[in-house]
């Protein structure tokens, strides 16, 4: 089975452990049997230098996604992205809809390009889970008491910096539409299918021919997927593509999870090579 895996963060799971990542990443594409990897990068000068080493270290594995932040950043950094040999954006926390006018710019630019967008769509996790509670990660685990005091003032403290506005309700899958509408040469990738809004997100992949929308989002939102029954009676394969999302030590499980989730829904291996590879070879102009 070949692999394309649409959503890698940098660092983002422990930037402790970034010593070694990158080596520690290119032994689990290795073991996985993953061929490319969009790798996200981290806002800033030094986040944009950091993924143009990984690029630079692994050209054969990374394909580097540039983050963009759409109220801060100007429509040239898409020009550093793709001098720099970046595929594609990553985007996600606007103060406004994804749809604004105000961020068109960067969508022309973008398109102008040949740059793809990962776009978050759909409800922004937090430091804690509500809901898993003590048997979500211990980073997870619902605070009490002191700590609880503690976590609310950190929020307070990063709230005072963010731009009035910011929300999940700016990223749901619906504000896709409109720019799947404007720039139909873009291609463009929604993250997590819209978690929980997943037949909106699927309803417009159906009509737009350069809007896909990504698998990743873990346990929960493979349960969603499966449950609700989305995968050929909502979307096509034709319109998905496969993103882990997660930590290097679940990378494999998340593989092979799905890998079960997809054959037991009975989709064939040529319908489960789309989503795992040759959608996403078609998006990132990769020889399939």
């Amino acid at each position: 089975m070949r692999l394309i895996d649409t959503h890698v963060h940098y660092f983002w799971w422990d930037r402790k452990r970034s010593e070694g990542f990158l080596e520690a990443l290119r032994e689990k594409a290795d073991e996985i049997g993953i061929q490319r990897i969009a790798l996200l990068g981290t806002p800033g000068p030094r986040g944009h230098e950091q993924l143009q080493l990984a690029v630079d270290t692994y050209p054969d594995l990374i394909m580097g996604m540039g983050w963009l932040r759409l109220d801060e950043d100007p429509p040239s950094l898409i020009d550093e992205f793709a001098d720099r040999g970046f595929h594609g954006i990553k985007t996600l926390g606007p103060s406004k809809n994804y749809d604004d006018e105000a961020y068109f710019r960067h969508y022309e630019k973008a398109q102008a390009r040949g740059l793809r967008i990962l776009f978050h769509t759909g409800i922004l996790g937090g430091p804690v889970d509500y809901l898993a509670g003590g048997s979500e990660d211990a980073w997870k685990a619902p605070p009490t008491g002191e700590e609880e005091e503690k976590l609310v003032t950190k929020l307070s403290r990063e709230a005072r910096g963010r731009r009035y506005g910011f929300s999940s309700a700016r990223m749901q899958p619906i504000y896709l539409d409109t720019i799947a509408f404007h720039f139909p040469e873009m291609f463009i990738i929604g993250a997590h299918l819209g978690w929980p809004d997943y037949r909106t997100a699927s309803a417009i992949a159906r009509w737009r021919p350069r809007l896909f929308f990504d698998v990743s989002g873990g346990d929960v939102v493979r349960r969603h997927i499966i449950e609700g029954g989305y995968i050929m009676n909502e979307i096509r394969p034709e319109k998905l593509v496969y993103g882990s999302d997660c930590d290097l030590d679940r990378m494999k499980r998340d593989v092979e999870e799905w890998k079960r989730a997809f054959t037991e829904m009975g989709l064939t291996a040529e319908q489960q090579d789309l989503i795992f590879y040759k959608n996403a070879a078609r998006m990132f102009g990769i020889e399939s």
